[in-house]
């Protein structure tokens, strides 16, 4: 079984054995993460802490569990999480830009929720998990992964990676539900016409936002895949 092994992943696990030594222990530090436009978030230490004490039971479950294999495959390409993905029965295969092993720790937790969700046990990894439909389990998941990312970028300086900065962004500042939407339209078809026939303006709002904050009206990754096919693999946009 693939687990988190790269550098970042490895300073992940070490909060907890630093929490564990001498008692009580500030919160750690954290720094602001800075997106190129100046769009800033500063975490919550004790956010921070509270976000490492639930991921630590996954990453042990992912690297112990002999119930199911979670198998990673370097690639040229960023995808956003569900892209990398694919399921079949016990096991997932998750692919990762080789140029960006900080983004392991969330897509391994991707994967392994997503397998949780097919055996029916998300419930013993979501904290103050409810029942919902497939677009609310997703923004539950995606909420996980979004604060991985952001354990890793204001606690152990782990370096910027397109895909999962926009989410990350988007979840912080309010538009994850349109963030989803705008990337996995087709999966949740209902729900894009729902919200659409509700808040008409709503998706203009979260066009003006990205424009603000990556300087281009839609998330920049879904297309990467044809464009490796084509022979065209430009520069992450952010």
């Amino acid at each position: 079984m693939m687990i988190p092994g790269r550098a970042a992943s490895v300073a992940l696990l070490l909060l907890p054995m630093t929490l564990s030594c001498a008692g009580e222990l500030p919160p750690p530090q954290t720094r602001p993460i800075i997106v190129y436009t100046g769009e800033r978030i500063q975490a919550d230490p004790d956010r921070m802490v509270e976000i490492e004490r639930w991921m630590r039971p996954q990453l042990d479950d992912i690297e112990y569990n002999p119930g199911f294999l979670i198998r990673v495959i370097q690639e040229d390409i960023s995808r956003y999480p569900w892209s990398t993905l694919d399921l079949v029965g016990d096991t997932a295969d998750i692919r990762i830009a080789s140029a960006a092993p900080d983004a392991e720790t969330p897509l391994l937790i991707y994967a392994h929720l997503r397998l949780m969700q097919e055996k029916g046990e998300l419930e013993a990894w979501v904290p103050d998990w409810e029942d919902g439909d497939a677009f609310e389990t997703e923004r539950r998941i995606l909420i996980q992964v979004s604060d991985v990312w952001l354990l890793g970028r204001s606690v152990f300086d782990t370096q910027p990676y397109g895909p999962l900065d926009e989410l990350l962004w988007a979840r912080e500042f309010g538009y994850l539900d349109d963030y989803i939407l705008a990337t996995q339209g087709d999966r949740f078809a209902e729900v894009v016409a729902e919200r659409r026939s509700r808040d008409p303006d709503r998706e203009g709002e979260f066009r003006d936002w990205m424009e603000r904050t990556f300087e281009r009206e839609q998330p920049g990754f879904m297309h990467r895949a044809q464009e490796d096919v084509n022979g065209a693999n430009p520069a992450d946009p952010t």
